[in-house]
């Protein structure tokens, strides 16, 4: 198993604990259509900032979501394989990005026996 992160807020982690990683998810206001699910390792490195850069952004744009938080996923190899792309992202840079057709639909599938843990962001 290799273990995730995901930065978000609250209330969206309680709901993809509960539910998966919503592709259709579309933020208030009329965002952006969320696609995929984004994760890094939780070793880093970070080139896109770290989860809780990344929660504490989300928790500011929506401040009646509960606060940032990280959303920590242990997910099976293959499934990480299936997501990382040897081009673009590869596993040396610690981006794991889930989209159709590259392991969200079974990252979606094996979700409920998952270990999943979210962890309040401090400092904030």
């Amino acid at each position: 198993m290799i273990v995730v992160l995901h930065g978000t807020t609250r209330l969206r982690a309680e709901s993809i604990c509960k539910r998966g990683p919503d592709p259709d998810f579309i933020e208030p206001g009329g965002g952006v259509c969320a696609e995929g699910f984004s994760t890094c390792l939780a070793s880093g490195p970070f080139p896109l900032g770290t989860p809780q850069e990344y929660a504490r952004r989300k928790a500011e744009t929506f401040p009646n979501e509960g606060g940032p938080v990280i959303l920590l996923v242990e997910v099976p190899e293959e499934l990480i394989a299936k997501a990382v792309e040897d081009v673009c992202f590869p596993l040396s840079q610690g981006v794991i990005q889930f989209d159709e057709g590259a392991g969200l639909e079974e990252l979606c599938t094996a979700w409920v026996p998952l270990s999943k843990q979210i962890l309040a962001v401090e400092g904030v």
